[in-house]
């Protein structure tokens, strides 16, 4: 069977005979009548998702041989429209021209001419003359496109916004005439702007029912993918164990339960196709004005590894003002590790969901920081990762300086938290592991790296000296507990003024 790489039609998928893995039977409480929203990142299959959907309410029963739903479903037909804004026209176009033009095409396709002229009265025209032929299925596919393409063209925005609240505002009012409402985006600024008017939605996004409604686990992964696997093992020269631990640092970790993790689907497709660990999902989309933003709002990138919000904040987030750590949460870059909840509300802990996030979007920062091209940190990677392997300290601490030195003197405030956390950033584009900030029983650790044979502990000091750097490792004891590999302890002393390193020192421990 080929892999589905790149596509996201139910329909095409299943007559090519593409590998399918069965999601149906957690899709079956969804097909009754009810009205739900879904909000992930992007190419997590949500656009695959309402395929199937709408296959279902095709009748294609035959779409479903050997699949869960095929002994559990009716597969009755029922009327659909479905608003893919991917494939809307609202650029060349207003946004409201391209819902009407639209609209017009999905009525033809039941021998139906819309007389309504704009968005909302179309809509409801098309939604009311349907229901004659039972009640009607809604699917909208990436509702919030129109918003988030124009995140930085306010006025732009504020005029979609108002076409889609009037549109979606339809909805409630014809509940009568429908069976099922699903819309599915990548944010959740609908919750706020659109939405006022179509308040019976249930949000199942944190639902922990339909946490792997997208994306693999890892028994999915070994049950639909596993005739793959042989001949990857075979290119990288690796055990089935080291595999599987490599695949999951790479591209598992993503949860909106804080349990039950799942695989990003494309990259892991791309992955089993390009027999190659990279930055799949990321090169889809470069989040430039996030990146921007995150400098703009000072965050420290080293809190991207650990950081709490609010139950509000990370079921709604909020267009006017933007917030760049919801807005991570919001398109994939930061994933749920652990909720806490209690009588005084829910908590939740996000982090970075895998590898490929976390390096790509270090590298991204580093780009945003050191105002430089996207080759120039790649070399810059390329070198620290050459000089760490080869334990070339001079080589290594020279393209630190270098960095440092690009950064301009107008964005470089001299803190010791901003040097730590640029430091941290660098340390991340290696691919290596990197910890920051490591608890230990006697105190904390700076940063740790791993290399493929090194465990190397990095003590930096800022307006201290090397001997202080140096001797904290040791007296604080930071080796124990690592094994199975020499341990290096090096001290940095960074001088704020200068914007650099000014000494180092390595010790074997």
């Amino acid at each position: 069977m080929r892999l589905p790489i790149g596509i996201q039609d139910f329909t095409t998928l299943r007559e090519a005979n593409m590998v399918y893995v069965d999601k149906t039977k957690l899709l079956a409480p969804l097909l009754e009548t009810g009205r739900y929203f879904l909000s992930r990142p992007r190419r997590f299959g949500k656009s695959l998702l309402l395929s199937t959907i709408k296959a279902v309410f095709a009748g294609r029963k035959d779409l479903f041989s050997g699949l869960w739903l095929e002994k559990h479903h009716d597969f009755m037909p029922r009327p659909m429209i479905r608003l893919d804004f991917s494939n809307i026209n609202f650029t060349t176009k207003t946004l409201d021209e391209g819902i009407v033009d639209w609209l017009r095409i999905e009525a033809q396709e039941y021998d139906y001419e819309l007389q309504g002229s704009n968005a909302r009265d179309a809509f409801r025209e098309l939604i009311i003359e349907l229901s004659k032929r039972g009640k009607v299925v809604v699917l909208i596919d990436e509702y919030d496109k129109p918003l988030t393409d124009y995140l930085l063209e306010p006025e732009k925005r504020k005029i979609h916004q108002t076409t889609l609240k009037s549109v979606y505002g339809t909805l409630k009012p014809l509940d009568a005439y429908l069976h099922l409402v699903f819309l599915t985006g990548v944010s959740k600024f609908g919750k706020l702007s659109l939405f006022s008017d179509l308040n019976n939605l249930q949000d199942i996004s944190l639902n922990p029912n339909y946490n792997t409604l997208c994306g693999y686990t890892l028994e999915e992964i070994e049950t639909n993918l596993g005739s793959f696997i042989p001949p990857i093992l075979e290119n990288l020269n690796s055990t089935s164990e080291a595999f599987w631990e490599a695949t999951k640092r790479w591209y598992n970790g993503y949860s909106w339960t804080g349990k039950e993790r799942v695989y990003c689907p494309f990259s892991f497709l791309l992955f089993l196709e390009n027999k190659e660990f990279k930055s799949y999902w990321y090169a889809t989309g470069t989040p430039t004005f996030l990146l921007e933003l995150i400098r703009n709002q000072q965050i420290n990138p080293l809190e991207f590894e650990d950081i709490g919000m609010s139950d509000r904040a990370i079921s709604v987030a909020d267009i006017d003002p933007l917030d760049a750590v919801s807005l991570m949460f919001q398109t994939g870059y930061l994933t749920i590790h652990h909720i806490a909840r209690s009588l005084n509300g829910t908590s939740y802990q996000l982090t970075y969901p895998n590898e490929e996030v976390r390096s790509a979007f270090s590298s991204g920062l580093l780009l945003e920081y050191g105002q430089m091209f996207p080759h120039q940190v790649d070399q810059l990677s390329f070198t620290l990762r050459r000089t760490l392997l080869n334990l070339d300290w001079a080589g290594f601490f020279a393209a630190i300086n270098q960095m440092f030195a690009r950064v301009p003197y107008e964005i470089f405030p001299k803190q010791e938290a901003y040097v730590h956390s640029l430091l941290h950033l660098m340390l991340i584009s290696t691919g290596f592991r990197v910890q920051s900030q490591v608890q230990t029983s006697l105190g904390r650790m700076d940063t740790l790296l791993e290399t493929d044979t090194h465990y190397i502990i990095f003590e930096l000091k800022i307006g201290g000296t090397l001997e202080m750097a140096v001797q904290q490792i040791s007296s604080h004891q930071y080796a124990n507990g690592l094994s199975g590999k020499p341990v290096l302890g090096v001290g940095v002393v960074f001088d704020l003024e200068s914007k650099s390193i000014g000494g180092w020192e390595s010790k074997e421990l």
